[in-house]
């Protein structure tokens, strides 16, 4: 009958989501959700006092420092471009990691992956502005809410380009390890 929940119990020996459990249980899910968490922990550590504009700026000044002819104006519009081009670079590294695990380890459709990717890096950019309106060091703006996800736009944008899904494992009955043949 359309529209019932169909429950499974136990000793019939099957249920739907122990497939789904086991991939969380393997290493492979870890080299796919990993990464987009550590990013994450990553953006939200420089987020704080690390990644105020005092401490790039210190950073930058040491860089260019081997420049002598470069005036304070200069140094302080190479300091502007630097900074936003780091939203760029982490939430297009982001998006492609949040894709990467949703597409390869879930096997989503590209679409969904995309659209999944998306809301999580709009998510950390949140999360990552509101943090920096808390600490008296930094500011929170939705300007860089607004660049942070078009830089995930962008990757999106690269990754239907460039991306060439792998094909889906074809789905087998499930064997125990004792059933396995080795190579």
């Amino acid at each position: 009958m359309p529209g019932t929940l169909k429950v499974y119990h136990p000793a019939e020996g099957r249920n739907p989501l122990s497939a789904k459990a086991a991939c969380l249980r393997t290493p492979v899910y870890f080299s796919y959700w990993l990464p987009p968490l550590l990013w994450c922990a990553v953006v939200l550590v420089f987020s704080g006092d690390w990644g105020s504009s005092r401490q790039t700026l210190g950073l930058l000044r040491w860089l260019l420092s081997w420049i002598p002819s470069l005036s304070p104006a200069q140094i302080m519009a190479i300091h502007y471009y630097f900074r936003k081009s780091g939203h760029v670079l982490a939430y297009g590294i982001l998006y492609f990691l949040w894709f990467r695990a949703f597409q390869g380890n879930l096997y989503y459709r590209v679409k969904k992956a995309a659209l999944w990717s998306l809301g999580l890096s709009l998510l950390v950019a949140l999360l990552d502005e509101g943090h920096q309106a808390m600490i008296g060091s930094r500011g929170g703006s939705l300007q860089d809410v607004g660049l942070d996800f078009s830089a995930a736009l962008l990757a999106a944008l690269l990754t239907a380009i460039f991306w060439r899904p792998r094909p889906r494992p074809k789905p087998g009955p499930p064997q125990l390890a004792s059933q396995r043949q080795s190579p």
